[in-house]
């Protein structure tokens, strides 16, 4: 379970650091459209952002009843195609599937990327946080449903590990979107 623990604990340092680089890009590429379809790189990470809190307040909700299912006796036990779900995850990090997302994780772009930086800053503590209440397994005594790509039961680990992998999906859009600004001041 430690592993696990780790693995988690790892992609959220990650990627929250990958995150952090971005606030130091220059305004011109932050706000780069190459498509009035497309969202820039600063309405990526709001969206981020937005995605995060709801993702959070799953989480968080679920740690609680972990802990209360810990203390009332509850013994953590892994299903046998534990790992399995995690490779089910990992596909979340790629552009291979569609995803249609809510409308209220929709970026405004009028957010003030120094409060976006300050938000993705609490959510990973937020996230480490959790993790440090769940040292032990107990993130196992709890399971939620996740629609997305049709992974059905997740805990609370695993929840964690998706919200990585949503990071990670949008990082790699970011680094298109700075090719594609690169490639357009060539032209220029």
């Amino acid at each position: 379970m430690r592993n696990v623990i780790q693995v988690v604990r790892e992609a959220l340092l990650t990627n929250f650091r990958e995150l952090d680089n971005w606030f130091d890009k220059e305004p011109a590429l932050l706000d780069f459209k190459p498509d009035r379809d497309q969202w820039s790189i600063r309405e990526v990470l709001e969206h981020i952002t937005l995605t995060n809190y709801f993702l959070l307040l799953i989480i968080n909700k679920s740690t609680r009843r972990a802990l209360d299912r810990k203390r009332n006796g509850h013994t953590v036990v892994l299903p046998a195609d534990y790992q399995e779900k995690f490779s089910q995850i990992d596909v979340i990090s790629s552009k291979s599937f569609g995803w249609v997302r809510p409308e209220h994780m929709e970026p405004t772009g009028l957010k003030d990327m120094q409060e976006v930086k300050v938000l993705l800053k609490q959510q990973y503590a937020q996230c480490m946080y959790n993790l440090s209440l769940l040292k032990n397994g107990e993130g196992v005594l709890v399971f939620t449903n996740m629609s997305v790509n049709h992974l059905g039961k997740l805990d609370i680990y695993q929840y964690i590990y998706f919200l990585t992998k949503h990071i990670e999906r949008h990082i790699r859009q970011m680094k298109r979107l700075e090719k594609e600004y690169e490639e357009s001041a060539v032209l220029i």
